[in-house]
């Protein structure tokens, strides 16, 4: 999960240790169940797959421990990546897993390079949506499907995390506002139409707020 953007390293890091420190008590149930929706959705479990705005690397994790994908968990944050590494080191998933440092409005990566590319939580911070949905359909390869957007898998997970982040942080869920009110439905189907993209699923429910799409058509339009 992308953070945003931060004005030097020094606060980048004490943010990404914050974050880290979250993702691994509070947000530590979600990442094996939507790693599961997100491989049951794209029915791609080998291959190669790119985690967008990874922030600590669990969810790249799960994926790989659920899979035989080869993750690659994106951050442009660099303390972040650092923890990324450290996460991945401690499951000893280093043939498996590889942080790397990147941005989404410029992902270092070869056309058609990725049978997968996944997002929780950092498009809500996107600086262009529609250049980041362009970047992640020029990485995928023919058949591959994009997986973005933001949530905790289901309504009982979501409902405790949302009750314990709010004792942590009484303003969040005005946040939480904000940051839907920045990509609402509306503003998400506008860029995919600037990106090109026709063909996706907007699913709102349960598991989440979700954007699929794929090259070569494997989603349907809403």
């Amino acid at each position: 999960m992308n953070i945003g953007c931060m004005k030097n390293d020094h606060k980048t890091l004490e943010t990404a240790e914050d974050f880290n420190e979250i993702a691994q008590t509070i947000f530590f149930p979600i990442y094996p169940v939507i790693a599961h929706q997100i491989l049951k959705k794209a029915d791609i479990d080998t291959g190669t797959c790119l985690d967008v705005g990874s922030g600590p690397g669990h969810l790249a994790i799960a994926l790989a421990t659920l899979s035989d994908l080869h993750v690659y968990a994106m951050d442009h944050a660099r303390p972040m990546v650092r923890i990324a590494e450290a996460n991945v080191g401690k499951y000893r998933l280093e043939q498996r897993v590889t942080p790397v440092s990147g941005n989404v409005k410029k992902i270092p990566f070869d056309d058609a390079s990725m049978d997968l590319v996944v997002s929780r939580g950092s498009f809500f911070f996107w600086d262009n949506l529609s250049r980041g949905f362009s970047e992640c359909m020029r990485v995928l390869r023919p058949g591959g499907m994009a997986y973005i957007g933001g949530g905790f898998g289901n309504a009982r997970l979501r409902d405790e995390i949302v009750r314990q982040i709010r004792e942590r942080d009484p303003e969040w869920q005005e946040k939480r506002r904000g940051w839907y009110a920045s990509c609402n439905p509306p503003i998400v189907r506008s860029a995919l139409a600037v990106a090109g993209i026709h063909m996706y699923d907007i699913t709102e429910d349960d598991t989440g707020y979700w954007v699929c799409f794929s090259k070569g058509g494997k989603t349907k339009t809403e």
